[in-house]
């Protein structure tokens, strides 16, 4: 379990906007770069989930329901996140981002946060 709060503080990082961050290769800007990096740890929560849940030795029996729904609304708000990210760092490439389309990144990654956080309780047997 403390994994998962390591990663829950590795996603709040990413999310502060912490001017130290490298700008990735093909970014935009900043802000396209630590999108990026939000979306890539939530990715990578949800792969490890995914094979914990796989594993006999994965969490226990009172455990698991939660931790796959939990999973689920992660995954699904992932998408929705991913989606807009997408629209966005193509617009940001193109130099005709809007101020809307950051918006609804920044929304999404934070609804990201959210389910991660939830996900976070699941696995701690909190829900």
């Amino acid at each position: 379990m403390r994994r998962s709060r390591s990663l829950i503080l590795v996603l709040a990082l990413a999310f502060s906007g912490c001017a130290a961050r490298p700008v990735h290769p093909g970014s935009a800007n900043s802000f396209d770069s630590g999108a990026y990096d939000s979306l890539i740890v939530a990715h990578n929560i949800i792969e490890t989930t995914k094979q914990q849940l796989s594993t006999s030795a994965g969490f226990p029996s009172n455990i698991a329901p939660a931790v796959r729904n939990a999973l689920s609304y992660l995954i699904d708000s992932y998408n929705v996140a991913d989606k807009a990210y997408i629209a966005y760092h193509e617009a940001a490439l193109n130099g005709v981002a809007t101020q809307t389309q950051a918006d609804l990144v920044s929304a999404s990654l934070a609804d990201v946060n959210t389910k991660t956080t939830a996900l976070t309780a699941a696995k701690n047997g909190k829900l």
